[in-house]
């Protein structure tokens, strides 16, 4: 993908083009995930992974004979090679979001956040052998045979997917249709503090950071004067930087808090674009190179291993969508706001503005960072954690349902249940309930919350109900109630 990625960016630059038609290749390639990362994450959950990853090859295949074609005829629409980035983004999406899906199933639960470093380690490999392979190809031959060969080499590679036994823990497999899951993937968010934070500090670091990815290639042939294969190798020496950096920050990050390290991270990035923007020495280039390459990979990292980490293993390849569609849309809308500006203002203010707001983002961080994920867990124990609060048995009709659990509060109960009524109803809901309400009585409480249909509140019953939410049912008994509560299921 590296290979096409640069080939597309440099036959462009060459060409003529202006910054933002450069700069979108970037965007070209984001747009896919803001459209297609859900759905495959909710496909991933479904046990698809790999056809999903097979039928992503064979797209992949086709856009890159399809760049070959376009390559070979004069004077083509830069848009139409941009639809083709946009078919290799597609591919993109779903394989990074399906191979997402399937890792902690692979490697098992405990060692999810190691595998999401060496994963992020994988990749920046590719990233930064992919240019420099890239770069030297079009020095040597055209850009029509380059990517009919990545056309080629994209089929094969579908042979060993195909083939490939399944390897690790069994993957539970969703039932859930899409719409519902969809669904219930904003509900979540919307009632998961820590989530939402997650995602905010992935888009602030996400819109500075494009800038450096959009407008290299400006840099390399305007400033620098590189040829295609001397910008190849520019561009490998991110991926290689993030390579050595994911070695050489591990002391770091583990003598340093989980938002520090972030901190420092973006706050050497935004060093990096200042440079960017007033050096011309192609060696104090090539050195920054590898220093935001170990910047980009530390912080990536970072919020991956949080993800598999903290979300519970219902929502996680959705929520991990999300956050690929949050920051690939941060990244396509910051590519075309750096490509425009460079072309109104100039390539030194875009590179400059980039930089204030990547140091905005660094001391947001540290000072805000991810709080801790104590209202969700990733499975569910059992062990030493009762279920507090009896719920009722399962209807067999397929109709919507209402949960009505009624609470006799003993003496000073009011003050114990309105403590917590909040993170009550943000639990109910963020496990599935579209509809929460408490009438608060002199001596009882009277809770009722609202399930699409039967299913829904099967799956909140067996799969939903993790930890935290046991030790919060478990706090309104201790606390608030004088007898065991009472829970009864109805028809909406």
């Amino acid at each position: 993908m590296w290979v096409f990625v640069v080939a597309v960016q440099w036959t462009l630059t060459v060409s003529g083009e202006s910054s933002t038609v450069i700069a979108s290749v970037q965007t070209a390639l984001a747009i896919p995930f803001l459209l297609l990362a859900l759905p495959m994450g909710v496909w991933g959950e479904r046990g698809a992974g790999p056809v999903l990853m097979r039928g992503a090859l064979l797209v992949l295949a086709g856009a890159a004979v399809a760049a070959a074609v376009l390559a070979s005829i004069d004077d083509v629409p830069p848009w139409l090679m941009l639809a083709t980035v946009v078919a290799v983004g597609a591919g993109l999406s779903t394989i990074t979001i399906a191979w997402q899906s399937l890792m902690p199933h692979i490697v098992g639960r405990p060692l999810a956040g190691t595998a999401a470093i060496l994963d992020g380690a994988s990749y920046n490999g590719a990233r930064a052998i992919g240019p420099i392979i890239g770069g030297a190809l079009l020095t040597v031959t055209t850009s029509q045979a380059l990517f009919l060969t990545l056309g080629v080499v994209l089929a094969v590679l579908v042979i060993p997917l195909w083939s490939r036994r399944r390897a690790g823990t069994a993957m539970p497999r969703s039932s859930e249709r899409m719409a519902p899951a969809l669904e219930a993937s904003t509900r979540f968010v919307r009632n998961s503090a820590w989530t939402r934070r997650l995602l905010y500090r992935l888009s602030v670091f996400g819109v500075p950071s494009s800038c450096l990815w959009a407008l290299l290639p400006v840099i390399a042939h305007e400033r620098l004067g590189l040829s295609s294969s001397q910008f190849g190798l520019m561009f490998g020496l991110v991926g290689f930087g993030a390579v050595v950096g994911t070695v050489a920050v591990m002391p770091l990050r583990r003598r340093m808090t989980q938002n520090a390290f972030i901190c420092a991270g973006s706050l050497a990035y935004a060093a990096v674009l200042a440079a960017v923007a007033t050096v011309s020495n192609v060696v104090v280039v090539a050195v920054l190179m590898v220093v935001v390459g170990g910047s980009w990979v530390g912080v990536q990292s970072s919020w991956m291993m949080a993800a598999h980490d903290a979300l519970p293993t219902w929502i996680r390849a959705r929520v991990i969508a999300l956050m690929l569609l949050v920051f690939q849309g941060c990244q396509a809308v910051g590519s075309l706001v750096w490509g425009a500006l460079a072309d109104i203002v100039s390539l030194d203010a875009a590179f400059a503005a980039a930089a204030v707001v990547m140091v905005g983002a660094g001391m947001g961080a540290l000072v805000h960072g991810i709080v801790p994920a104590e209202t969700i867990a990733p499975t569910l124990d059992d062990a030493g954690t009762r279920t507090a609060i009896p719920l009722a048995p399962v209807a067999e009709e397929s109709a919507p349902v209402r949960v009505t659990v009624t609470y006799r509060l003993r003496p000073g109960g009011h003050a114990s249940f309105r403590a917590l009524r909040r993170d009550l109803a943000r639990a109910r809901r963020r496990l599935g309930a579209r509809r929460w309400t408490a009438e608060v009585g002199t001596d009882r409480v009277i809770e009722r919350f609202d399930f699409r249909d039967v299913a829904e509140y099967r799956r909140y019953l067996s799969t939903r109900l993790t930890d935290p939410e046991k030790c919060l049912l478990d706090r309104i008994w201790v606390d608030a109630c004088a007898e065991r509560p009472i829970s009864r299921l109805s028809h909406r």
